[in-house]
């Protein structure tokens, strides 16, 4: 126990803390000792597949997305290579925010089932890992918001020892996902096992990964009329725009619970809007407007709250491809109350 104690003392020293503060909330209970939760799985052969599927990413992803910053550097690059970023990049921040996080996790809305594996196959497409383990993972998030037990916090590890300061930064933000931990999908995944769609999307999603970073650039070169740009346009709208957009999304779940603003203020939960990482994340990072509303469509509240993807889902809705839409609104009881 003393050992324990004092990796949670050495993980919130001063010289961590003098990066990223430690909330007043998290601060007075430095020297407690957490029990691990309910719903975590240490050192599986789950996790240890898990983490070889995230090594693979790891290479498969960056080390193509640096050979585009030394094309970008070296080559000429046009409209052909751009455009396709640009949509790319929308069309990958989609497939989370829709895909894998309002649809899938929290249920916003409902569709038809032929809607349903095509949202499974755009989520799929992003290429953030599994959907079918993401979901539950999300939920767990929730579950804890960082607390013992939050799989990605800048103020837990995996093992409910309290870190914080750059320590926690970096663990919340892409650590996480080399953890020796599983999130118990019985306790956090209620309704996946049996999911057609995402089970259908899991079982393909490295053929998936590779349609979307090679397939799909190479043919919008082609579509151009510019098979010359295949090169470049594979390398910076397939990898190059993969990794920004991984770390568009993992700014959420680090900055979006450091920096920011509150509206809604629940217990140990640091969750924040951020209108820099809403903008990136086409407006995942009104994130504590979501904390707020989880299970709603939207995450802005006010006008001067730019969410694109509930944009989206809006427009699907008058479409009628979707329905039964969750839309939030900011009731008096919502605001911010002051202490």
């Amino acid at each position: 126990m003393a050992s324990r104690a004092g990796e949670v003392a050495k993980a919130g020293s001063p010289a961590d803390a003098s990066i990223f503060s430690l909330p007043a909330a998290h601060a007075a209970e430095r020297d407690l000792i957490e029990e691990r939760p309910l719903g975590i799985q240490y050192g599986t052969p789950a996790a240890r597949r898990k983490n070889a599927e995230h090594i693979f990413y790891l290479f498969a992803k960056n080390i193509p997305a640096l050979a585009a910053i030394y094309f970008i550097a070296t080559q000429p690059t046009g409209w052909v290579e751009w455009s396709a970023f640009t949509a790319f990049y929308v069309m990958n921040i989609l497939s989370m925010s829709i895909g894998y996080h309002r649809f899938f996790t929290h249920k916003a809305f409902e569709t038809s089932t032929p809607m349903r594996y095509a949202i499974a196959i755009l989520a799929q497409l992003g290429s953030f890992g599994s959907l079918r383990r993401w979901i539950a993972e999300h939920r767990r998030h929730h579950s804890h918001s960082d607390r013992a037990g939050d799989i990605h916090s800048p103020y837990y590890d995996d093992h409910g020892r309290m870190t914080g300061g750059f320590k926690g930064w970096k663990y919340s933000h892409l650590g996480w996902v080399f953890v020796d931990s599983m999130t118990d999908e019985a306790v956090y995944g209620k309704g996946v096992a049996e999911d057609k769609a995402v089970l259908f999307v899991d079982r393909y999603r490295i053929p998936i990964f590779l349609i979307s970073v090679i397939v799909l650039p190479t043919l919008w070169a082609l579509a151009a009329g510019r098979p010359d740009a295949v090169l470049g346009t594979v390398l910076i709208a397939g990898f190059l725009r993969g990794v920004l957009a991984l770390h568009a999304i993992a700014c959420v779940n680090s900055f979006g619970h450091i920096y920011g603003s509150q509206r809604f203020v629940s217990g140990h939960d640091q969750s924040r809007n951020n209108w820099v990482i809403a903008l990136i994340s086409l407006g995942e990072g009104w994130h504590n407007n979501h904390h707020g509303h989880p299970r709603a469509a939207n995450t802005s509240l006010a006008w001067y709250e730019i969410d694109m993807t509930g944009w989206v889902i809006a427009a699907l809705e008058k479409l009628g491809l979707i329905w039964n839409v969750r839309w939030a609104k900011l009731e008096t009881q919502d605001r911010k109350q002051k202490a």
